[in-house]
């Protein structure tokens, strides 16, 4: 049985080097939520003033402190008074363990996997989904969620606490965002994500900006928003409308282009180093801040500001002019632009799925 898991992966430099840049400044409020456990987050991350980690799909909660040199103080997402399923489950994923050839058992501190992605495929898929129905029977009364991914989403079978995904703690991080920043409502929510497990956090913040909009767009007589695709599970945000700002924006994104709840998507991990480092600048850029004039005179191309401008600055281009310098550059005039958008099938459309 494995305790820990096999292949341990780290951030870059460059990610880690963004992350400090964008906690360094207060107006931001930065989390990262992952799969790992807490060790594992505290290990690579755990020194970064002001950053908010969320371990195993956030479960476990550390919010952003600036005392980093003390140890990190964690909080569970949701109780768990009772663990007795824990045994239960791992004395039925040994039956199959044992008749499937390359899988084996992964325990974490919250949850219990049997993994079969280095089994056959076509047996393990079958076992796991005898397996699913086997753990359905016996842990019905007990307060756990079973999840089954696919060979394509890693092939496993997976049996933790219930109500424990980054959907509820992006709801839970919200609420608490008065306490933690400087500003009594979200004004601006950027969500990144790359596979499967971040879909719960990128259909909610979705829907959370959404909801938003489309009140703005009633109050200034606009046409209404178009359905959400089908595919996307609906879920009850209205707990954070009180903490939120009427003019919010969010931005969803995964990495890659695929089926996915978030709106809009990065080709690759690079662009999304790319991004990050882009809005560190803006954020670290001095001065932060402009008159209108100084805005069209930047757009104007004109040298009556030039005294005014820091050494950085009077070295810069205004956008229009990198146009007009190169044609075949394409300079985006915002954040939305930066972003390729995710087209929805209509061909997919489904029965949509109410939960709360």
């Amino acid at each position: 049985m494995v305790r820990e898991r096999s292949a341990r992966s780290t951030p870059s430099k460059a990610v880690i080097t963004a992350l400090r840049g964008l906690c360094e400044d207060k107006r931001n409020t930065v989390f990262v939520v992952s799969g790992k456990e807490r060790h594992s987050l505290t290990s690579t991350l755990g020194d970064i003033s002001n950053l908010g980690l969320a371990a195993e799909h956030g479960m476990f909660i550390s919010w952003p402190t600036a005392k980093t040199k003390t140890r990190r103080r964690w909080e569970t997402l949701v109780p768990e008074t009772d663990r007795t399923w824990r045994s239960l489950a791992m004395t039925i994923m040994e039956v199959y363990t044992s008749r499937t050839h390359g899988s084996y058992i992964e325990e974490t501190e919250m949850k219990v996997l049997w993994q079969y992605r280095d089994a056959d495929t076509e047996f393990g898929s079958l076992q796991a989904k005898e397996l699913e129905d086997h753990l359905s029977k016996y842990l019905r009364s007990f307060p756990v969620d079973i999840l089954h991914g696919g060979v394509e989403e890693g092939g496993y079978v997976e049996v933790r606490p219930k109500g424990v995904n980054k959907g509820v703690l992006a709801m839970r991080v919200i609420k608490r965002f008065p306490e933690m920043a400087q500003k009594d409502k979200l004004e601006f929510a950027l969500v990144l994500g790359d596979d499967h497990c971040d879909e719960p956090m990128l259909s909610v913040m979705r829907q959370i900006g959404r909801r938003v909009k489309a009140v703005r767009r009633a109050q200034h007589g606009e046409p209404p928003l178009p359905d959400m695709p089908a595919t996307i599970q609906l879920v009850d945000v209205s707990s954070c409308d009180n903490y939120l700002s009427s003019e919010l924006e969010v931005f969803t994104s995964t990495v890659g282009k695929k089926p996915s709840a978030a709106a809009n998507y990065l080709h690759d991990v690079d662009e999304v180093q790319e991004l990050l480092a882009s809005l560190v600048r803006v954020s670290t850029r001095d001065p932060r801040h402009f008159s209108a004039l100084d805005l069209t005179a930047f757009s104007n191309g004109s040298s009556g500001v030039k005294n005014t401008q820091s050494p950085a600055l009077a070295k810069s281009t205004s956008l229009n002019e990198i146009n007009k310098q190169d044609p075949t550059v394409s300079v985006s005039m915002n954040l939305a632009a930066y972003f390729e958008t995710i087209e929805d099938n209509e061909e997919d459309q489904e029965d949509e799925f109410l939960f709360f």
